[in-house]
């Protein structure tokens, strides 16, 4: 995969940036479970955070593969910081970019693009929710389990059942009747990921993201978005676990000998280099269309599906390599391990990936 030169550049630059801002804090936080405030601090500042939002927002005007290109790089320092990225990106400022009223553009976007808030992003196959309609309000009870950046306190996307279809609103951070507590996570630790509860949350039209009963399209806008973002974060994860073990079988030495001598250690290498490019290119395949304004949703599909399994694949190979040191917390590798875990929860777990890759063949 060629990348553009403006594109090169970013990388350079968000490379140089996550070795100097996250490096150094990102085993500490993820093992407290802590946001990374002070990195995101830094993203805000090189306009990663805007992304997704256009100059007259205060953006970084960055198409889908500039965009996919700094969460990869993140993601080889902090997942988790990715994630956020990702999702503040793509599950909170583009679809009231591209559905918002203009009071909502106004209220959000600038704020969101610098980092004053952060958004997030309710996932709709954690909700166990219902919606009441009384008179012009809509009435929330129920809960979602994977409130992703919900430890931020910011406001955040939700979809909720209404009438037979969705409906999106923007929920703000002080709203009445809305309970977050943190999840507990097996990886991404420091990622803020949370779940919310709604005991009778009253919220009026004005909550509304486009139209009433307009969720689903709106969803399937940013869905194959986030896809493609989801799976830079995995990439940028089997990068990682790549460096790791590489280095490590250099390293290490058993009978006299490195143990990238060995025969079994450098199969292991050569499929996990095989899977990284792979993924890499069914990634920047999908950003690309995506940027050529072509349809990209079963490109996206394919590239979360493949990178979320083999990033799975992946850092387990980088733990076998290792061996017993492997599975200690002192070493990078088994905190790739759990954060890949996430990846294949993130919007579609893969058997669904592999009925939504099905159904864009055929046309249904």
């Amino acid at each position: 995969m060629i990348l553009s030169k403006e594109c090169i550049l970013l990388q350079n630059e968000i490379r140089k940036l996550s070795q100097q801002a996250l490096l150094e804090k990102a085993d500490e936080l993820n093992k407290a479970g802590i946001m990374p405030v002070e990195g995101l601090g830094k993203l805000a500042e090189m306009g990663i955070l805007g992304a997704n939002a256009p100059e007259e927002f205060d953006g970084a005007a960055l198409d889908v593969t500039g965009a996919a290109v700094a969460i990869e790089e993140i993601s080889r320092v902090c997942a988790s910081t990715a994630l956020i990225a990702a999702v503040h990106n793509a599950g909170f400022i583009r679809p009231i970019l591209k559905f918002g009223s203009g009071e909502q553009k106004q209220k959000y976007l600038s704020d969101a693009a610098t980092g004053k808030i952060i958004g997030g992003y309710a996932l709709i196959s954690a909700n166990e929710m219902k919606l009441q309609r009384t008179g012009e309000k809509f009435v929330v009870n129920g809960k979602n389990q994977f409130l992703l950046n919900g430890e931020a306190d910011g406001p955040f996307m939700m979809y909720a059942p209404d009438r037979g279809t969705l409906s999106a609103f923007v929920i703000d951070a002080d709203e009445k009747g809305v309970h977050r507590r943190r999840a507990n996570v097996m990886g991404m630790n420091a990622a803020g990921i949370g779940t919310v509860v709604f005991e009778n949350c009253s919220l009026s039209r004005n909550n509304i993201v486009g139209e009433e009963e307009q969720g689903r399209r709106i969803l399937d806008e940013i869905d194959a978005l986030a896809k493609i973002y989801f799976a830079a974060i995995a990439l940028g994860l089997m990068q990682a676990a790549y460096d790791a073990a590489l280095k490590y079988a250099g390293e290490r030495v058993q009978f006299n000998e490195p143990i990238i001598n060995f025969g079994m250690v450098r199969e292991k290498i050569a499929d996990i280099a095989t899977c990284l490019e792979a993924s890499r290119n069914l990634i920047y395949n999908a950003a690309q269309i995506a940027d050529g304004q072509g349809n990209y949703r079963r490109a996206a599909s394919i590239a979360k599906y493949y990178a979320g399994r083999s990033a799975v694949e992946i850092t387990t190979q980088a733990i076998q390599i290792y061996g017993g040191y492997g599975y200690m917390k002192d070493y990078p590798v088994e905190r790739y391990f759990r954060d890949a875990q996430v990846i294949n929860v993130l919007d579609a777990r893969p058997d669904v990936e592999k009925e939504l890759i099905v159904k864009e063949i055929l046309g249904a």
